[in-house]
């Protein structure tokens, strides 16, 4: 390769303030993003809210899989009690027609023998 070049101080400096000048412009050029340290602290913020977010959404998943299940056994529950409602009301549909039939028999037979 070739030798390396001597720079006296003033082409240094003179090299440093065409580059600071431009450096917006150099950096749009090559999709360098420079991060001041206040944006490095907005992205680990959002980073942490992100993941504190997303463990609140498995808590709340979890709370409400927990809420269903109380609900189904709630529902369970009423549905045996609305069961065995219906079959007490069954049954007593029952003894009342039996009852009316035999009360009914019975006046019956007393007004053909009470002739």
């Amino acid at each position: 390769m070739g030798t390396a070049m001597e720079l006296t101080k003033e082409q240094l400096e003179q090299i440093g303030s065409y580059i600071e000048s431009n450096f917006d412009r150099f950096g749009a050029k090559s999709n360098v993003v420079q991060l001041r340290p206040y944006d490095i602290q907005l992205i680990e913020r959002m980073t942490r809210i992100e993941e504190e977010l997303r463990s609140q959404r498995e808590l709340m998943q979890l709370g409400f899989n927990q809420m269903d299940k109380r609900f189904e056994s709630m529902q369970k529950q009423s549905d045996t009690r609305f069961d065995d409602m219906n079959k007490k009301f069954t049954m007593m549909m029952w003894m009342m027609s039996a009852g009316f039939t035999i009360i009914a028999t019975v006046i019956t037979l007393l007004t053909i023998f009470a002739r």
